[in-house]
């Protein structure tokens, strides 16, 4: 019977397939938003989400492996990050969207995506 840690592990290496994806999308997003918005860059972007959504849910439940044996990644401020993410989705001011996911988010993602490729 597998034990938590692998689980987790298996649930790291499948965070690390979908981010090499999710991480590109995200980039050109956000590069749709800040230049030339397409007819479907809205639908795009919440299918984004959605898929940040699932990553936070990995990384909910890997935290302790990602962060050990030295943090790396700041929960708090990824949970203000998530907050003003939200607030912009409320507001619809897709300029600070695309701030907050270029300036915190891919950051976050990418660093997620390398400890999740070392999990072991």
């Amino acid at each position: 019977m597998d034990t938590i840690r692998e689980q987790k592990i298996e649930a790291l290496k499948t965070a690390d397939e979908y981010l090499g994806k999710l991480i590109p999308a995200m980039e050109q997003v956000i590069s749709e938003i800040k230049g030339e918005m397409q007819e479907d860059t809205i639908d795009f972007l919440l299918q984004i989400i959605d898929g940040f959504n699932y990553v936070i849910e990995i990384y909910n439940v890997t935290r302790d492996i990602v962060n050990d044996p030295e943090p790396l990644i700041v929960d708090d401020e990824l949970e203000k990050s998530v907050g003003r993410l939200s607030e912009g989705f409320s507001k619809k001011d897709y300029p600070s969207i695309a701030d907050e996911l270029s300036v915190n988010i891919v950051p976050f993602l990418k660093v997620f995506k390398e400890a999740s490729a070392k999990a072991e």
